[in-house]
């Protein structure tokens, strides 16, 4: 998944590499433009690409720029609209002698109006759920811990409120029919409420695509702790793809921040009626801030995947820039 901000902390947004950077293009008259951009390479090998006998691969795992306006309407009113690509992270060079330019595709292209009311937005953008988990992960959590069916959308209308004392948000995507069958269909819900340096926030996701015959109903609630460079999370949650498929998902995670290093620990597990749904993952991360907006890290990860009945070892070193 692919994460956004929203009242997620900073020690584990320096570990999970959520941290926002952005470049001013324009700010006068009410009007504002500013640009976002990274640059992620990295060595990786993933628990079931062992599991798979697999060799790992330097691959380019993150290559976005992101423009974005703003209009003042009145002082209590704006106008926005923003522009986001995804650059060559889908090609592939698998073998000695493969080469390619890479791809450039548009992953959210939306506009909308926001004020002391919030934020309500129309368009291609990541779902609310996409901020679910409270993990520390970098890449390696492959096999366990909350997932949702689908958080991508093409004709999502979100609404977003942050306010002192809470966070909520809804989002619906419009399905479109074809030949009688559907496409994605998702309804979610969020919320969340601080008590001092602690945060309780829940997030709910409907998800069905006739099309696909999939359907997902999944929850979960979620605790942290955060202060200074000490942060602590703990999840529990379910999911319900019909056809006896239900999982029910545990996590728990952390990361202690010192000086420019952040070390971070997480478990994951999921259980169910069936060998398929049960999975456990353990992994560890060290990232370390070259600058405010470079990093560089290296992660390892456990998985023991039941379905398979084997277990795995990944790891990944990479490093990160943005602007």
């Amino acid at each position: 998944m692919k994460k956004t901000l929203l009242a997620l902390t900073v020690p584990a947004l320096l570990v999970a590499g959520s941290a926002s950077a952005s470049v001013s293009l324009y700010d006068q008259d009410g009007t504002q433009v500013t640009m976002s951009g990274a640059a992620e390479v990295q060595y990786y090998r993933s628990a079931p690409n062992d599991i798979a006998d697999q060799d790992a691969t330097l691959r380019i795992d993150d290559g976005d720029l992101a423009l974005r306006v703003q209009h003042e309407v009145n002082a209590n009113l704006y106008a926005l609209g923003a522009i986001e690509l995804a650059i060559g992270e889908k090609t592939k060079n698998s073998g000695s002698d493969a080469s390619g330019t890479g791809d450039v595709t548009n992953d959210g292209l939306y506009v909308g109006l926001g004020g002391n009311f919030g934020e309500i937005t129309f368009g291609r953008q990541l779902a609310i759920i996409d901020d679910a988990g409270v993990g520390v992960d970098i890449e390696l959590k492959d096999t366990a811990g909350v997932s949702y069916e689908d958080t991508d959308m093409d004709q999502y209308i979100k609404y977003r409120f942050n306010g002192e004392q809470f966070w909520a948000g809804v989002g619906y995507n419009i399905a479109q029919k074809t030949n009688g069958k559907k496409n994605d269909e998702l309804l979610e819900v969020a919320a969340g409420v601080p008590f001092g340096d602690f945060e309780v926030r829940g997030y709910y996701g409907d998800y069905k695509n006739e099309q696909k015959a999939a359907e997902q109903k999944a929850w979960d609630l979620e605790f942290v702790y955060a202060k200074g460079p000490i942060y602590v999370g703990a999840l529990y949650g379910q999911s319900d793809k019909g056809n006896n498929n239900d999982v029910q998902t545990w996590e728990l995670a952390g990361s202690y921040t010192l000086d420019k290093n952040t070390f971070g620990l997480g478990y994951a597990q999921n259980t169910g009626d069936t060998d398929a749904q049960k999975a456990v993952n353990i992994y560890a991360n060290v990232a370390h801030q070259l600058t405010a907006n470079t990093r560089a890290y290296v992660e390892i990860s456990h998985e023991d995947v039941k379905a398979a009945d084997k277990k795995g070892l990944g790891y990944v070193v990479g490093m990160e820039v943005k602007f």
